[in-house]
């Protein structure tokens, strides 16, 4: 019977709402907590469960992060102001069926003002918060933990905090993902957007070619940082810089015009209708360089924003091995607004 249910934007919030559901299903059983992976979801399965939880005191863990209230619907306007907005069904079935709602403050975040909250939702202003961070994680958890069970959900082994089960990469990755001055945002390489027929189309050098060159022969293998090309199913080829500092790893594109892939024309012509206009489209961002077996290991959260740094138009998570000559990156990159999974590659010459 599920008493413990994760609601959440996945547009930023898939990765914390995934670690917090493996987290919670390891302390008190997969069948106590109810975790819908799916976006767009109907609700019916949301008010299905809520409702078979009634007499069991089911309690909602809201991950409030900058997207709940913050996304805007194809249309126009705030999705959270709609009503047939998923989080904002879920939040309302869940007060109308007595569930205890527990706001989570991701990284960051504060909880929003009331002027901002749309109005059936301001009861959320009366809710006890908690906060839910990526470099807290663990103490944050325990903090989650005793205030489930004041609701009289215990867990099912005890929780201890320094013999923490084995975490997946992704995992990984949130734990070690540096946080300065907000959230930092991790590299997209782009094998996503295939074009079909778009002319092929060569970018200006970016300001940073010139102090990073391409690997020298004999460059050590263990040593990713320099420049880059993504190349793409189609061959198209992209720059990539990667700069290593204290086992942190950052990343940058140059900027492609939205005219080079049919996803993203179809994306900025949207978007035109309320004013935002997207004429080109980079990645950048901050992740994790690991080593594993003495081979390079990226793993990073991932963002794209527009040529001079709007955004975020896309969000995702992406993982890179290095080869063992150290001349090439492979790997996967996971995109929230395309829900699907890409292979990607870089290498040192185009």
């Amino acid at each position: 019977m599920n008493r413990i249910f994760i609601s959440y934007r996945s547009s930023d919030g898939k990765k914390d709402a995934d670690r917090l559901c493996a987290d919670l299903s390891r302390l008190y059983g997969a069948d106590q907590v109810f975790f819908d992976k799916q976006d767009l979801r109907g609700g019916h399965s949301w008010r299905s469960a809520i409702m078979a939880a009634l007499g069991t005191q089911p309690v909602v863990l809201l991950l409030v992060t900058p997207e709940l209230l913050g996304m805007v619907h194809p249309e126009g306007g705030r999705r959270i102001d709609r009503d047939d907005d998923p989080i904002r069904g879920e939040v309302l079935t869940a007060q109308a069926n007595g569930a205890t709602i527990v706001p989570l403050l991701t990284e960051g975040m504060q909880m929003p003002a009331t002027a901002d909250i749309p109005a059936p939702l301001r009861f959320l202003k009366e809710s006890h918060a908690l906060k839910l961070r990526t470099e807290d994680w663990a103490d944050d958890l325990e903090k989650i933990v005793a205030d489930l069970a004041t609701h009289g959900i215990h867990p099912l082994v005890q929780h201890n905090q320094t013999h923490p089960a084995r975490r997946s990469w992704l995992q990984r990755m949130q734990r070690g993902f540096m946080w300065i001055g907000g959230i930092f945002v991790g590299l997209v390489v782009i094998g996503l957007f295939a074009p079909e027929d778009a002319e092929e189309v060569t970018p200006s050098p970016p300001p940073y070619a010139a102090a990073t060159p391409p690997a020298a022969p004999g460059q050590s293998t263990r040593d990713v940082s320099g420049m880059w090309w993504s190349i793409d199913d189609a061959n198209r080829r992209l720059r990539v810089q990667l700069t290593v500092n204290n086992g942190a790893i950052q990343l940058q594109t140059d900027a492609f015009p939205v005219s080079w892939y049919p996803t993203w024309q179809t994306y900025a012509a949207g978007v035109r209708a309320q004013g935002l206009i997207v004429n080109d489209v980079r990645y950048v961002g901050t992740g994790v360089l690991s080593n594993v077996m003495g081979t390079p290991r990226i793993e990073m959260p991932v963002q794209a924003v527009t040529g001079d740094g709007r955004g975020p138009l896309d969000t995702g998570s992406v993982v890179l091995n290095a080869s063992a000559d150290g001349r090439e990156l492979t790997g996967q990159l996971w995109s929230n607004g395309e829900q699907a999974e890409t292979p990607l590659r870089l290498v040192r010459q185009p």
